[in-house]
């Protein structure tokens, strides 16, 4: 009776032990997380201005006389190529008119696709330029520039050209271009006042965006840049330009290249080394642009320079002087593990993570680690590893 007594009292304990297991199990108070994948940047924040190679173009004019551009805002011209006619004050208007539509259409032929001057054009990489162009309207349009506006229009205006010259595959005749220049010639003649053809100096970029820093941001200067030299040129007052660029008419840029000097603090300094490849990152492009740190100045008073050089192309660097950028030293991708999860085990950094009703431990390995989280590298081929999705216990 005793014994029997006995196996009931102990079955009756072993329910109790399993339920109460089973109600501890399901009423854990350990904190979990599961793995998620997670990109984490290293960023600094910089306040910058651009240096570019550039030319400028300078004539002098008579009051009434008259400069017919032959090239768009931001065309890509050749060294030699004639980029605008000047005329004295003698030409009447109808004749100035019928000569600069002559000069447009020479120019045109010259640049367009069956000339070999746009060979690398697609009509989509014109559409992307076409859409990048428009969203620069919207950009401004804030602003209420309406110069700037009139000047992305003419841009549009170019590239649809371009694109239908290419979807037509249109095929210019020699004899059209040849009986242009003929009648270009007839007309000047009737002209008889004096004239003067304006070619580009370099290959580059045509630019009437005449800024007054062409001659202070150069690429001398910004390899050299003291933190005096960056605060004097970013509180410069190039409004009104002075007497020594009387005259300019354009400028061609040197695309091939561009500096960004930026300043930084001692943090942001140490951060970075010469040669180093870095990413820069602009709020009025929406791309990673790949740099090379050239430059790190001497400190003063707590402050430094850091330029970074780029040959990647970029149309915002190319109209831009001050600017705000985002420099990306580091990015980091893997698995997101709480810092206060990581165990060491065998001298092995690692965390615990539930399965089912089972705890295990799964090696990991730290790309990176901060305050707060690691980011762990991703490996599903190594046994034991940490997998996406597990569930991690951060209190263990």
């Amino acid at each position: 009776m005793k014994k029997n007594i006995f196996k009931i009292a102990l079955v009756i304990a072993l329910v109790f032990f399993i339920i109460y297991n089973l109600i501890s199990l399901s009423t854990s108070s350990q904190n979990t997380v599961v793995a998620q994948l997670e990109t984490l940047e290293i960023t600094y924040d910089f306040d910058g201005i651009v240096s570019r190679s550039e030319e400028y173009v300078k004539l002098d004019m008579e009051e009434n006389g008259v400069l017919d551009l032959s090239v768009a805002e931001n065309e890509m011209v050749k060294k030699g190529k004639m980029i605008a006619v000047y005329y004295d004050s003698s030409i009447d208007e109808t004749k100035r008119k019928k000569l600069a539509e002559i000069n447009k259409k020479i120019n045109e032929i010259n640049s367009s696709p069956t000339s070999g001057g746009s060979a690398n054009d697609t009509p989509e990489k014109l559409d992307d330029e076409i859409d990048k162009k428009i969203n620069q309207i919207v950009s401004v349009a804030q602003s209420a520039n309406m110069t700037e506006i009139t000047t992305l229009r003419e841009d549009i205006n170019l590239l649809l050209g371009r694109k239908q010259a290419l979807e037509n595959e249109e095929i210019i005749a020699t004899d059209t271009l040849e009986s242009l220049r003929l009648e270009k010639l007839r007309l000047e003649k009737e002209y008889g006042g004096n004239k003067k053809e304006i070619t580009a100096p370099l290959h580059g970029i045509f630019s009437t965006r005449v800024d007054g820093y062409e001659t202070i941001l150069t690429p001398e200067m910004a390899v050299s840049m003291t933190v005096s030299d960056f605060e004097t040129a970013r509180d410069k007052d190039v409004s009104s330009h002075d007497a020594a660029n009387k005259g300019v008419v354009c400028k061609i840029i040197d695309n091939s290249k561009w500096w960004l000097s930026v300043l930084a603090d001692e943090a942001g300094a140490k951060a970075f080394k010469v040669g180093e490849s870095t990413k820069l990152r602009f709020a009025g492009e929406n791309k990673d642009i790949s740099a090379t740190v050239e430059y790190i100045s001497q400190a003063q008073d707590g402050k430094y320079i850091i330029t970074f050089s780029s040959n990647a192309h970029s149309e915002y660097m190319l109209t831009s002087r001050l600017v705000s950028v985002t420099a990306i030293k580091s990015t980091y991708s893997g698995l997101k593990v709480p810092l206060e999860a990581i165990r060491v085990k065998d001298g092995n950094p690692g965390v615990y993570v539930r399965t089912e009703n089972t705890v295990k431990y799964r090696n990991i390995d730290v790309l990176y680690k901060n305050d707060e989280i690691a980011i762990v590298r991703v490996d599903n081929t190594k046994a034991g590893s940490l997998l996406l999705y597990d569930e991690i216990i951060v209190d263990a």
